[in-house]
Formats: structure tokens, sequence, C-alpha cells
């Protein structure tokens, strides 16, 4: 059938002729394009779990007042459509550039992962690497986010999502997700040596 259709194309090659094959190549490879594409590596997985392809169009921001959250949803691997299987959601400061991922660190971006189906169900939580967030020219409502992640139990997230400042679609998240979510909260500030509480406290008595 493609040779048929590649042996019409030949026929009346005018300028009309371009210009119309030039659409009909267009139009295919700008809907390929998925919003996320991203690798997930788990080298304690089964040997057909251990490098997957994630890709799908569920990919939003939202800010807050001093903090930005990020997430993404995928599909089962290889599949264009389909249930949700992957979900994936940072929150760090609000800034474009380079961020450290990591849990101890108040300015670190913080995030977990959780497969939702199969064998390896379950949520783990990114411990390191960076998540670089990029402005969009001409398009103020998306960020363009370069992710290289790793997990507690040593799985590595890597690749790129284009998300489009949705705060409904983060507030859903939030609701559904919402002890994942909470767990997250940025660890307490350290607490002051007894000797210096002590100290504090005998300058506001004035002994």
């Amino acid at each position: 059938m493609l040779a048929d259709m590649r042996r019409r194309r030949r026929v009346g090659f005018g300028p009309g002729g371009r210009c119309c094959l030039a659409l009909v190549v267009l139009v295919p490879l700008i809907g390929c394009a998925r919003k996320a594409e991203f690798t997930l590596r788990q080298p304690f997985a089964p040997p057909a779990q251990q490098n997957l392809k994630l890709a799908g169009d569920w990919a939003f921001h939202a800010a807050a007042a001093d903090c930005e959250t990020y997430a993404l949803a995928f599909p089962l691997p290889g599949a264009a459509d389909g249930p949700r299987a992957f979900v994936v959601y940072f929150t760090g400061p609000k800034q474009t550039g380079k961020l450290v991922i990591g849990s101890n660190d108040l300015q670190a971006v913080r995030g977990f992962m959780i497969q939702e189906v199969g064998a390896l169900a379950g949520r783990c939580d990114f411990v390191a690497g960076t998540l670089e967030v990029r402005a969009v020219p001409l398009a103020p409502r998306l960020r363009k986010l370069l992710i290289q992640a790793r997990t507690e139990d040593g799985a590595e997230l890597a690749g790129q999502a284009l998300v489009e400042d949705l705060p409904r679609a983060i507030q859903s998240f939030e609701r559904e997700f919402s002890g994942d979510v909470a767990s997250l909260s940025p660890p307490p500030a350290p607490e002051a040596p007894e000797s210096e509480t002590n100290e504090a406290a005998d300058e506001t008595t004035g002994g």
C-alpha cells in the first residue's frame, strides 16, 4: 500500500504536488510527539522490566506562594493510551534553572514515583538527581522539564516533559494522593543545642 502511495505521488509532481506532499509528511510528524518521554531503569526488576520507555500526555504544573509543583502520568510502556500505570510528582522552589533533588534539604526538590500495576506496584521516593526547569519562549503557561532522578530503591528516571500550567489538574492529583503528598513535607528545622536554649532563656528573664 505504501509503495502504491509513493507511485501515485510521482504523478503530476509540480509545485502543487510538492505542497501537498509536504502537508502529508508533516501532519503525522506533528502528532507523534508526546508531552512527556522518559526511560525508567530498574536494575532489580525482571529482565523484561529493567528498561522501560514511558510516554504520556498528562503533564502539568502549578505555582503556589513559595513552591512549584509538577505531576506526570503514564500508561503502560508501549501503549498509546489506556489505564494509568505510573505517576510522578515533584515539588520544589519556585524558580527556573537546574535544581537538586533530595529529601533533607529545605531548598531541594522532593518527589515520588508510584507504579500502580504489576508485581512491582508501589511507591518509591526520589533521593538524588536534578530537575531542570526551563521557560518556553512565547508560551508563558508552559515549562520544559529535564529530569535525571534516582529513587531510594536504585531505579533511575531520565527524560523530559513539556508541562502546562493547570492548577486544577495538580489539585486533583494531590487530593487523590493526599497521603503521599503530605509525607513530602520539608524536614523540621533542627533544634538549637541545649546550651543555646538556656542562654536564650536567661536573656529573656534577665538572669
